[in-house]
């Protein structure tokens, strides 16, 4: 009698290359889990470099402030004028809160110097009255008369002409009729000054309602008030 044997199914045997896989995964383990990359690091070149790079900022930022920043006037020192002081104390009259100017001179003046400025026009005439005291008391009026000219050479002429005696002269605003003061109607019988600046005449007068009984002396303090008054045509020309 002949035994049969039964045929080999496919789950009697497993195939060659698995059982050998599986030994191979149990001598060599399961692998590692893979670690995360480590982040980069900056070098240390790189931070000092940027480390410098920021204090260079800073100390440009603080010369460009110091260059900046408004200067602050020392304690106890006043604030600069734009009138020098000199030896009267000028006040505008109120009168003539603001200065009069007129671009035609020849109206406002008479004698050989209307005539001058009729045939050689100005460009501007600018005008301002003041009262000052003297030291008895006495008030002083003081009219300031700016003509500026086209050229230094008209300019020269006419401060020659009104220096002359009997040349004429342009008005003090009182001898204008634009302020007036009682027993007073020109201030020219006081004291006369004139100067050239540039394109610039300034010609001032000063004389008070009553005079000194030393006629001579008067007209002296009157010419010497009137010589510190030039600095007062800054101000009208500002």
């Amino acid at each position: 009698m002949t035994q049969r044997i039964p045929p080999i199914g496919p789950a009697d045997t497993a195939p060659l290359w698995r059982s050998e896989i599986g030994q191979l995964d149990s001598l060599l383990g399961s692998p590692p889990p893979r670690r995360p990359a480590p982040a980069p690091v900056r070098s240390r070149r790189g931070l000092v470099l940027k480390g410098l790079g920021l204090l260079g900022v800073a100390v440009v930022s603080g010369l460009v402030w110091l260059v900046v920043m408004p200067k602050d006037t020392p304690t106890g020192t006043p604030a600069p004028t734009s009138t020098p002081v000199g030896e009267f104390a000028f006040t505008p009259s109120p009168d003539v809160p603001e200065p009069l100017k007129d671009s035609d001179c020849a109206p406002h003046a008479y004698g050989q110097t209307k005539t001058f400025l009729t045939n050689t026009p100005c460009q501007q005439l600018t005008r301002g009255l003041y009262t000052t005291t003297t030291p008895d008391g006495l008030t002083v009026y003081t009219s300031v008369s700016v003509v500026r000219m086209k050229t230094t050479e008209d300019a020269a002429k006419l401060k020659d002409l009104t220096t002359r005696d009997g040349t004429g002269n342009v008005n003090d605003l009182v001898k204008d009729g634009a302020v007036r003061v009682p027993n007073l109607t020109t201030l020219a019988n006081g004291g006369f000054a004139a100067r050239q600046q540039d394109r610039d005449v300034i010609i001032i007068e000063s004389d008070s309602v009553k005079h000194a009984p030393d006629e001579a002396a008067h007209n002296a303090l009157m010419k010497r008030i009137s010589n510190d008054a030039f600095r007062l045509a800054a101000d009208l020309t500002s």
